[in-house]
């Protein structure tokens, strides 16, 4: 039998549809696992729908959270399109936490279908197209955000199409990934007009030296306007259409006001190392690397950085590069572009959101792409160097049969070790409630309820029980002063109240807010609790230091006298106190 390389093989392109199947079987293997997790738990949500999510649970009964001020700010700040989706599972019958657990398995297979479009586009190999949507794949099962079913889930569908569409040169079909982005993920709107002013942008061919010698082609960059019409078109529609799809969000002023300033942050401890949304004070490689002002590139699972090597791949040395399109110049164009916006992110701090952004959904999505291409080529290679083996020698030698066992080894250890259920899983952020008797109970209350807790628990609380809590670690974000200065006030006046020494203080609080129950944790009276970070490292962070001296001396807080008689439910590590009754104690 004819044995052929891999390039031939694609020419012919007859298994293509058989190798999207195998694509669309990664995600669907994926998703369906993740879905049986999820089933197994009565009380479980991804933590980032903590925000995102829960507070939309408003659209199947406009009773819940009403008149809470965290709700009204998720929910205010939530890009209109996603709103807007949920509205229309809402209207089917399908609740937003519900609607959220099968989401990420329907955005992974659309993002499936077209990644291997795009592959096709650049090398007209289906392994190429496999390869690159099991990578890209991995990376979004392996990490929270396409299972967090929140705005930035829906950047990889929309923007791997956008790529599809700019390479088929369909102008309609792109301008719809431009204002779907813009109603989903605004921020990578800015990417893709950047990408289209990049393509009226004709690089000249770089000469044939190694990269030392290249200066000269450097030094000779200029302005060479793109030779085709197509370009100019897609840039003046695209920015037009960029334009009026953000307009909106310039123009809009909300109730919460502007994001805070670069000063503001410098002076406030939740920005700064260790606080709970660190910025500031981390070592240099940690900032520019890690974080929300880190590039954030993408290491686990590892096979994605052989993309790294796609530059250095000359057509000369590795013959399937020949079939690689001129329009892999593409994947530049995007990484340029987001490198461009990172770093005007961080000129114009929180103005164009944090810097992160712009890189870390790119470069997963350029990079997966760029590895398949790579992996290919050296498969390639590897048939060919199989080939020429098999002609000058009847049979491989020992050696030769260890470098294949060895390769065969690796591309198991790549494809089965990210797919293994307990790894990807714990990276996905999954929260279990661990107090279904104390949920049960809230849940049974009116719908009014609300509920102080300085305790971890008490973000999960509108999640498991559909109830108001007043404040939570997970909605403890700074990033809009109005907001963040009702939120930080609550937070004072019941650090105050739960550690006073004084029966007037608590009953004072629990009258201001219209406090229906206290959860406290049971290590709440010992000064170690206090050592949360949202508390120790925040703008209130002397009052809650206090706090923590006053427990080492052993003075008894009155709240935790109220125990024995207010004690409404309990678990293993929470006690619910009836509000009433601790007014009354």
């Amino acid at each position: 039998m004819r044995l052929v390389s891999l390039a031939e093989r694609g020419k012919v392109g007859k298994w293509r549809w058989g190798w999207l199947g195998l694509s669309l079987g990664v995600a669907l293997y994926f998703g369906g696992v993740t879905l049986g997790y999820l089933w197994r738990y009565p009380y479980i949500v991804q933590d980032d729908a903590r925000q995102h999510v829960v507070f939309l649970q408003q659209l199947v009964d406009a009773g819940l959270f009403a008149n809470d001020w965290i709700a009204e700010y998720f929910t205010t700040v939530a890009p209109v399109g996603y709103k807007l989706l949920y509205m229309v599972a809402a209207k089917l019958g399908i609740a937003p936490l519900e609607f959220a657990k099968v989401l990420p398995l329907l955005l992974s297979l659309v993002t499936t279908v077209y990644l291997f479009g795009v592959c096709w586009q650049l090398l007209p190999i289906p392994l190429t197209g496999f390869l690159s949507t099991l990578i890209l794949n991995q990376q979004l099962w392996l990490n929270d955000d396409l299972v967090s079913a929140t705005p930035r889930a829906f950047v990889y569908p929309i923007f791997v199409a956008f790529l599809y569409y700019l390479l088929r040169q369909s102008l309609l079909a792109c301008l719809v990934t431009i204002v779907l982005q813009g109603l989903f993920f605004p921020q990578l709107v800015l990417v893709q007009m950047i990408v289209l002013l990049l393509r009226l942008w004709r690089w000249p061919n770089r000469p044939s030296q190694r990269w030392g010698m290249r200066l000269g082609w450097l030094a000779r960059l200029g302005w060479q306007g793109s030779e085709s019409k197509a370009d100019y078109q897609f840039a003046f529609w695209g920015l037009l259409t960029a334009g009026l799809v953000l307009l909106p969000y310039a123009l809009t002023v909300t109730k919460f006001g502007g994001a805070i300033t670069v000063e503001q942050m410098r002076m406030m401890p939740e920005y700064g190392l260790q606080g709970r949304n660190e910025y500031f004070g981390v070592s240099g490689w940690q900032f520019w690397l890690l974080g929300n002002s880190g590039i954030r590139v993408p290491v686990f699972p590892s096979i994605i950085l052989a993309g790294c090597a796609l530059p250095m791949l000359r057509r000369s040395q590795w013959p399937l590069m020949a079939a690689v399109s001129e329009q892999v110049k593409l994947l530049g164009q995007v990484l340029l572009a987001s490198l461009i916006l990172y770093g005007a992110a961080h000129l114009l701090l929180l103005k164009l959101h944090f810097p992160s952004r712009y890189t870390y959904h790119t470069l997963r999505i350029i990079l997966a792409i760029a590895a398949a291409i790579v992996l290919t080529v050296l498969l390639d290679a590897g048939w060919r160097w199989l080939r020429y083996k098999q002609r000058i020698q009847s049979r491989l030698t020992n050696q030769d049969r260890g470098f294949l066992a060895l390769i065969a080894f690796l591309t198991a250890v790549v494809i089965v070790v990210p797919a293994l259920p307990f790894l990807f899983l714990r990276f996905q952020g999954w929260v279990i409630g661990e107090a279904p008797s104390l949920y049960q109970y809230l849940a049974a209350q009116p719908q009014s309820t609300l509920v102080a807790s300085l305790d971890p628990e008490a973000s999960n609380l509108p999640a498991f029980t559909q109830r108001s809590t007043l404040m939570g670690r997970e909605f403890a974000l700074p990033h809009h002063p109005i907001y963040y200065q009702q939120f930080q006030q609550r937070v004072i006046d019941l650090v105050r109240a739960q550690y006073s020494l004084d029966s007037s203080v608590p009953s004072q609080f629990i009258e201001q807010y219209d406090i229906n129950f206290f959860l406290i944790g049971r290590s709440a009276f010992t000064p170690a609790y206090l050592n949360q970070d949202w508390l120790i490292h925040s703008s209130f962070q002397d009052l809650v230091r206090q706090v923590a001296q006053q427990l080492e001396q052993g003075r008894q807080p009155v709240l935790l006298q109220t125990i024995p008689k207010c004690q409404v439910a309990a678990s293993e590590k929470l006690i619910l106190l009836d509000a009433v009754c601790v007014q009354q104690f």
